[in-house]
């Protein structure tokens, strides 16, 4: 079984500006620290696996192939930093769709299990809101809330010292 940290995108690992979404990769903003936490995160030999709602999609303000382009150039900085993303896993729902898979529901996790062997108990989710840590609880990840620049490098020394 693997040990694995998973990662809320927007507000962790980029800038989130209540009631905006992030719609091109211009207008994608790292926060702070986030790249090298992811480093550090993955240097300390945890999968990581970002778990996001990204309703716009349901809501006509963005495509999959939008949201495609966005990740690929995320996914391409972050291993330029040094960084291992082992994947995206997203919810393309908007709240009212009522769906199984949008956080705080576990329907993303249960893609990642049919994919992955992670050791659950051992593992983390970090996460902006208590929707995140309601998730975690559910399917037993411990849960850190980071937000804003230099959570995530809070929240990675705080992983790497736990393992």
């Amino acid at each position: 079984m693997d040990k694995a940290v998973f990662l809320d995108r927007d507000g962790v690992i980029n800038r989130l500006e209540l009631g905006k979404y992030v719609l091109s990769w211009p207008e994608f903003e790292f926060l702070k620290g986030a790249i090298e936490a992811i480093a550090e995160i993955s240097g300390a030999g945890y999968k990581i696996i970002i778990i996001t709602n990204q309703s716009p999609i349901s809501r006509g303000l963005l495509t999959e192939e939008g949201l495609a382009v966005i990740h690929n150039n995320m996914l391409f900085e972050i291993e330029q930093g040094g960084g291992i993303i082992e994947e995206v896993f997203h919810c393309p729902h908007a709240p009212e769709d009522k769906c199984k898979c949008r956080k705080p529901e576990t329907g993303l996790f249960n893609r990642v299990n049919e994919k992955y062997d992670i050791d659950y108990a051992n593992s983390w989710f970090v996460g902006d809101f208590e929707s995140d840590r309601q998730v975690a609880e559910l399917v037993g990840l411990k849960f850190i809330l980071a937000k804003g620049n230099g959570g995530l490098k809070e929240a990675a020394k705080q992983i790497i010292t736990d393992c």
